[in-house]
């Protein structure tokens, strides 16, 4: 009588334990569900610097969108030609420094018009 109490409060027990990860993995599964199917959640407004109005023109909405990107890709334009004049000047002051007072290299006069160059990118950029 001892062995099958034993047994079966061991499988009452095995039992209780496989129901309990069931409802907590399903419990699981549906809260990342409704997560992932609202698509107001606070999660994409960190994501979204716009966020999202209903009663917005839609229109509107896709143009202001539109100028963000095209903000954004000229702010990181501006700065890597920003960072590329620095290197560039930089090089040149080396190359002064190292031909002296009286000479000025050939490479000193090409730095010179790439300077230029990307002064009018960044300045075109900034715009």
């Amino acid at each position: 009588m001892k062995n099958k109490l034993w047994f079966a409060r061991f499988f009452a027990m095995c039992v209780f334990v496989t129901l309990l990860f069931s409802v907590a993995h399903l419990s699981a599964r549906q809260t990342s569900a409704i997560k992932a199917a609202d698509p107001c959640a606070d999660s994409d407004k960190k994501k979204d610097p716009l966020g999202h109005d209903v009663l917005a023109d839609p229109v509107e909405e896709m143009r202001l969108r539109a100028q963000m990107k095209l903000d954004e890709k000229n702010y990181r334009e501006l700065q890597d030609a920003a960072d590329e004049l620095a290197v560039v000047s930089a090089k040149m002051k080396e190359e002064i420094e190292k031909t002296g007072q009286y000479a000025i290299s050939l490479r000193v006069i090409d730095q010179i018009s790439q300077i230029e160059k990307l002064t009018k990118r960044v300045k075109s950029r900034a715009k």
